[in-house]
Formats: structure tokens, C-alpha cells, sequence
């Protein structure tokens, strides 16, 4: 910028010029908006320390404000997200020999609104046991989880079952669970339900799952938000559940949406 622009121009023209000044400064090819900004930034800053502090003006101005400039352009404003989202390819595993495998969801008509729950056991070979839904009332998302989950824990129990894995597709649920002592279960009573009835099963294992392979769970769940009883417990798979079950023992696939989590400077 030439001289007199600089300094003759009237301030907000001033202003305007440098912040959205297209030039570049130096060697380094960094953009002059961006000097002019933090400049002006260090330089009320510097202002205030005189004003307020009595501290001596500074001599090296130009040198704090590049040395700030450098830094942000090569540890912040160059750093540029890589794709976001990837897709991989999950599905359902069934358990191993002699293991028992319960899937549970919650579903919400809304946070709070009406809310169901429900889940399904099944064997190492893919085999329906057990399947359950819950109308639960009036709740969160959450407590229509906890609901679901306590009901599955209390079905393996009454079915003697000695080795089970527990799927959730909350991680939330399932990093709560994991913890021995933690105050949360004090003030959360069905979660408490849930720990003291997975010490009364010998061999536990609780895992997350994604949704896409969550999806028995899910159906029983939405349908006990519609049930007209509280609670029922499904000897064979119900219609709707039937087509999902199925497509789970064929070891079909879904395509699940991640983060890359990968940046490039």
C-alpha cells in the first residue's frame, strides 16, 4: 500500500483497505489482512499496557506482531481438515460357542417424549431365544436406554444364561457400566439395577455396537413405544423383526459413516 493511503486515508477506509487487502507481505506470502488484524490487536494491547500498567512502549512492535502472524498462519489458518467421513462396512457377529448375545435399544418420540425400549437374546448361532419390548411413558432418551437394558439383564437371568455379551450403541451406557464405583449409579437407580444385575451373571462382556447393527434392537424398541401393555416378552421373532433377524444371521453388511479424524498441514 502506498504511503499516502496509509496515512492520509480517513480511518474506516483505512480499515477497509487493510483488512481486506488481496497483497501478500514479504517472502513468506502471508497475507497482509491477516498482519493487520493481529497488528492492530498487539497494538491495543501494547495501548493498555502503558495506559494502565505504566509500562514502557515497546520498541519491537514489528518483530511481536510477525513472530504472532507466523504462528498463527502456520500452526492455525494452515491447517485444513482431510475428508471428514469415511464409510466402513459393519454388520452383527454372533457370540461365540457357549455365549449368549443381547442387543438392547430405546427409542424416543422425542427428548423427553414417549419412549420405548426393547432388545433380543440370541445364540452362537444366531438363533432367537428371547426378544422383549417395553412401553415406558414419559422419558428421555437415556432412560428409555437404561429401561431397555435392565429388562434384557433381567430376561438372562431368569434364562440361567452364564455367558453373555452385552451390546449397546450408546457409548455413554457402556463407559458407565464399566466403571466399578462411580456416583452416577447412586443417583441413577435403574443404572444401578443394571450393575448389581450383571454381577449375577457369571461371564459378562459389554460392548459398543453401531446402530446399523443394532437394528432388531431398534424395531422391538419403537414397537414398545406403541405397545398397549407395558411389557412383552417375544418367544418367536415378531413380523417386522423377522426380515432383520435374518439379514443379521446372513452376515449382511451396512455401510457405517465415521470421522476420518486425519489432518494435513
Amino acid at each position: 500500500m502506498q504511503a499516502n493511503y496509509f496515512y492520509g486515508t480517513n480511518f474506516m477506509d483505512w480499515l477497509r483497505l487493510n483488512v481486506c487487502s488481496a497483497a501478500c507481505y514479504g517472502s513468506l506470502g502471508i497475507d497482509w489482512s491477516i498482519i493487520s488484524l493481529i497488528g492492530l490487536w498487539c497494538l491495543w494491547i501494547r495501548r493498555n499496557r502503558v495506559v494502565f500498567q505504566k509500562a514502557k512502549p515497546s520498541l519491537n512492535l514489528k518483530v511481536e506482531v510477525l513472530a504472532k502472524v507466523t504462528e498463527y498462519v502456520f500452526i492455525g489458518a494452515n491447517i485444513h481438515s482431510a475428508p471428514t467421513k469415511s464409510t466402513i462396512q459393519v454388520k452383527w457377529l454372533q457370540p461365540l460357542v457357549n455365549w449368549f448375545k443381547l442387543n438392547s435399544d430405546g427409542s424416543s418420540l422425542g427428548n423427553p417424549g414417549r419412549v420405548g425400549g426393547g432388545g433380543l437374546i440370541r445364540d452362537a448361532n444366531g438363533a432367537w431365544i428371547r426378544g422383549y419390548a417395553r412401553a415406558i411413558g414419559w422419558a428421555t432418551s437415556v432412560a428409555a436406554e437404561l429401561w431397555a437394558l435392565r429388562d434384557g439383564i433381567q430376561l438372562c437371568i431368569s434364562l440361567n444364561l452364564l455367558a453373555v455379551i452385552v451390546e449397546l450403541d450408546v457409548q455413554l451406557l457402556v463407559d458407565l457400566l464399566g466403571k466399578a464405583n462411580d456416583s452416577s449409579s447412586s443417583n441413577n437407580p435403574i443404572l444401578a439395577d443394571c450393575k448389581e444385575g450383571l454381577k449375577l451373571i457369571p461371564h459378562v462382556k459389554i460392548k459398543h455396537c453401531f446402530r446399523e447393527v443394532n437394528k432388531c434392537a431398534d424395531a422391538l424398541a419403537r414397537h414398545g413405544a406403541l405397545l398397549n401393555v407395558d411389557y412383552f416378552v417375544f418367544l418367536s421373532p415378531p413380523i417386522k423383526v423377522l426380515l432383520l433377524v435374518n439379514l443379521d444371521n446372513s452376515g449382511v453388511t451396512f455401510d457405517h459413516s465415521v470421522n476420518a479424524n486425519v489432518f494435513s498441514l
